[in-house]
């Protein structure tokens, strides 16, 4: 596992969330699956889950 993407209205609490977060990892480090992990917002903010619903739509 190497990212974690967080979408939709909770990636919008900005370092609120993402700070204590990636503080948290830091101390969990020692799991292997935890090491070098990143967790970032999604780029397409609150629209992420809508646009990835329209993608399978017409990907069907």
């Amino acid at each position: 596992l190497d990212l974690v993407v967080v979408g939709g209205g909770v990636a919008k609490a900005g370092a609120l969330l993402f700070d204590p977060l990636r503080a948290s990892l830091t101390a969990y480090a020692g799991l292997d699956f935890i090491r070098g992990l990143r967790v970032v917002p999604a780029e397409l903010g609150g629209d992420a889950g809508l646009v990835g619903a329209a993608f399978l739509a017409t990907s069907a």
